[in-house]
């Protein structure tokens, strides 16, 4: 299997993080000492977008999700964080990559 140099993003607050035309990868959510996280992932500009992907972990655990062959984002990559996140990190290759 070919390495596949996928582009990072740390999201702080509920946000469209990648524009459209990227491919989403997966991502990683940290859950912090309080209590347990969640994130919802949309291929949209909000929450009325098509929900693509979903995390949850148990209070100071971790929810990893990886997708190799990605989903293609037709409107763009909205994340919206629940509450306990400690760190969410989103996994996707730009537009820019699928010119090459």
């Amino acid at each position: 299997m070919d390495e596949k140099p996928f582009g990072h993003l740390t999201v702080e607050t509920d946000k469209v993080a990648v524009q459209r035309g990227a491919i989403y990868h997966g991502g990683l959510l940290l859950a912090s000492a309080v209590g347990a996280a969640t994130v919802a992932i949309y291929d949209g500009l909000d929450t009325g977008g098509t929900l693509i992907d979903r995390f949850a972990a148990a209070t100071s655990s971790a929810d990893r999700h990886v997708f190799e062959r990605g989903i293609d984002l037709r409107v763009g990559l909205y994340v919206d964080l629940g509450d306990n996140v400690s760190n969410f990190t989103v996994y996707y290759e730009p537009p820019a990559a699928l010119e090459r």
